[in-house]
């Protein structure tokens, strides 16, 4: 863990200094300022609290009706993990976000001097690191890859498109995106050693 935090406090700070205004100018020129900041694109609807909410309610509702079926099944640890891994994370990076007040890449194309962290004025314009898209997606797809491994080719292509996405729209920087998905990685970890301590300690032989 220490390890990876290292690795991942040098790309940020990396994209921070360097990189992400460059691949923020390099998007603006090649998109087009005009399209990205048009309607159809900077209206689009946030729905990741309703995907969240949707994820918990069903993964939980599914997990004690097999749990009568099943009681020592994969998908058992499946729904536990990203029933706890998925909400818990967003609420992380609502509180992260409030802490770090970044401004959004947008708000940088209209107010270049608002660039930078405000720190506990997170919210609305100011609430762009870390990427909660990023986070919340990344905690769902690792924990799909634990205990389906055959799927982990998708899931890793999966978060890849979703971070081009959010680059190429103009609605993260590059380092937000590396905090978010760190984010996601910690907290699914600590969910699936919690969970498998809390089993162990559940356990007949304990």
């Amino acid at each position: 863990m220490l390890c990876s935090f290292v690795v991942c406090a040098a790309l940020m700070i990396c994209g921070i200094l360097y990189l992400d205004v460059r691949l923020a100018e390099f998007v603006s020129e090649k998109a087009g300022v005009d399209f990205l900041l048009s309607e159809g694109v900077s209206n689009l609807p946030d729905l990741l609290l309703i995907l969240v909410c949707a994820i918990t309610v069903v993964s939980w509702t599914v997990r004690l009706y097999l749990a009568r079926k099943w009681p020592k099944s994969r998908i058992l640890n499946f729904l536990e993990l990203i029933g706890l891994s998925v909400p818990f994370t967003y609420v992380l990076k609502d509180l992260l976000k409030d802490l770090f007040g970044r401004t959004n890449t947008r708000i940088w194309l209209l107010h270049p001097d608002l660039l930078g962290f405000h720190w506990f004025q997170g919210g609305g314009d100011f609430a762009s690191f870390p990427s909660g898209h990023m986070a919340v997606f990344t905690a769902l797809m690792l924990g799909i890859g634990r205990c389906f491994p055959r799927l982990r080719p998708v899931c890793a292509g999966s978060l890849l498109v979703l971070a081009v996405a959010l680059i190429a729209t103009q609605y993260h920087f590059f380092s937000d995106l590396v905090a978010g998905a760190y984010l996601g990685v910690i907290v699914d970890l600590i969910t699936w050693r919690g969970l498998a301590y809390f089993h162990d300690s559940k356990s007949p032989a304990n």
